[in-house]
């Protein structure tokens, strides 16, 4: 699969989530054959204000590796992605999907919907801006049984977008209900460039199904890959190894050379719990990481549970 110059070996790739898109876990799933990883949403005005706040956020290992973006102003849509440290990346994503009350009522996220237009201008800012391939990640629309995809996917093929994600929950659903995937079908029946179905995709059943619903060009795995990066492996149908408590320990590690020990204590609680689910001591790690209070107590919740 191709996204504009960049040729991709898979086209299963895993998805940008806050505080679970960290560098170590990327580079796992680029181990076990994630096509493309994203970086969680970073904020394009921050990048240009904070400074070195973004850097763990924009940390990577592996190429092909996208970058998130969200904002609602070209102009420093335009000047983030001119920043010198997103050079490493291959792809720039605009986030037009996010539900989360702050960044909606900032305009931003999935607010970008309503406006398709804007949408458009900042998908051109970003390509000026970088010289890059830009996509563009949606949802259904807004409120529920109002779809706005097609036009916004439209909007952005216009101005350039070398893709485009959709997720088709409504910013109202959160991350509720079934992903309306006949949304997904009509965006690849509107557009020529790529479209890449994100949604319920848990398994190669789940896959299948929705290949078969959307005909789109590529899939995105989100939930469905936390604590289980060996997904991309599975929906291949290649073999692999993984063992849990391995990869817990590989994720720190990596994490210590971009993070103090108190960050990423806090981003392996998390982590853990997934890492753990499905297990006989799931929710014996829930209940010691929610009590760990630095990086020492991290490593005895694995040491304890993890065999």
């Amino acid at each position: 699969m191709r996204i504009g110059n960049v040729t991709l070996e898979s086209n299963i790739f895993f998805a940008p989530i806050a505080g679970f898109s960290d560098v170590a876990f990327r580079h796992l799933c680029s181990r076990y054959g994630a096509g493309l990883t994203y970086t969680e949403l970073i904020s394009a005005k921050g990048i240009i204000y904070n400074g070195k706040e973004n850097n763990e956020l924009l940390a990577t290992l592996d190429s092909p590796c996208a970058v998130q973006l969200f904002g609602h102003e070209p102009e420093f849509m335009y000047r983030a992605a001119k920043d010198e440290r997103l050079a490493k990346f291959d792809v720039i994503d605009i986030n037009a999907g996010c539900p989360v009350k702050k960044i909606f009522g900032n305009g931003d996220g999935s607010a970008l919907m309503a406006n398709p237009a804007l949408l458009g201008e900042l998908v051109q800012a970003a390509r000026e801006g970088s010289g890059k391939p830009v996509t563009v990640k949606m949802r259904a629309g807004i409120e529920e049984s109002k779809p706005l995809a097609v036009e916004c996917a439209i909007a952005a093929e216009k101005s350039g977008a070398a893709a485009v994600t959709i997720h088709p929950r409504y910013r109202a659903q959160f991350y509720s209900g079934l992903a309306d995937h006949s949304i997904t079908r009509e965006v690849k029946k509107a557009v020529k460039i790529p479209v890449i179905a994100n949604g319920d995709i848990v398994d190669i059943k789940s896959l299948e199904r929705v290949k078969n619903e959307t005909g789109a060009d590529g899939f995105m795995i989100g939930r469905g890959a936390l604590g289980r990066p060996y997904i991309f492996s599975e929906l291949k149908g290649a073999s692999y190894q993984f063992d849990n408590k391995s990869a817990a320990i590989e994720h720190i590690e990596i994490l210590r050379d971009y993070m103090p020990d108190r960050v990423i204590a806090n981003v392996m609680k998390l982590q853990l719990c997934h890492y753990a689910k499905g297990t006989n001591y799931a929710k014996a790690v829930r209940v010691a990481v929610g009590e760990a209070k630095c990086l020492d107590d991290i490593f005895g919740v694995i040491d304890t549970y993890f065999k």
